[in-house]
């Protein structure tokens, strides 16, 4: 069984920051004044901020991390706001992607497990079906989304 389990947006309004949920309920807040990088590194959240040193967590502590108040490009484009996400057995499909959109499947430990890039009106699926039961984190624009295979 696939759950569709946290989805992520990036919100445009104003005081840009980004806040990191943990399981413990505790929520740490980041003020932006620039984006920061965010990737997956051996079973971590890795978060750069230019000309800081990089903040990491476990990703077995975090619920989820958000954008709150963040402008940018993305949000300008026509078709970013009609993007449908939806279940479909072990897969999950986006609809009304942007062209050239590329979407990454990646496991918990941070390493990439499949790229596919979008076309122009088709759906792009994306199936955990033959891998392990486990956590995986599929990221399309600016939409992450955390997947769990029982």
């Amino acid at each position: 069984m696939l759950l569709l389990l946290a989805p992520l947006f990036a919100r445009a309004q104003s005081s840009a920051r980004l806040v990191v949920w943990q399981k413990s309920g505790e929520k740490v807040y980041y003020q932006l004044a620039t984006l920061p990088e965010t990737t997956f590194e051996n079973g971590q959240l890795v978060i750069k901020c230019e000309g800081q040193a990089a903040v990491y967590y476990q990703l077995e502590n975090i619920l989820r991390y958000t954008y709150e108040n963040v402008a940018s490009g993305i949000d300008m484009l026509p078709n970013e706001h009609s993007v449908e996400v939806s279940r479909e057995g072990d897969a999950v499909t986006f609809r009304h992607l942007p062209s050239g959109c590329v979407v990454n499947l990646y496991g918990t430990n941070g390493v990439l497990l499949q790229q596919l890039t979008a076309r122009t009106g088709q759906p792009l699926t994306i199936s955990v079906g033959q891998r392990p039961a486990g956590v995986y984190l599929v990221k399309a624009g600016s939409q992450t989304i955390k997947l769990m295979k029982r």
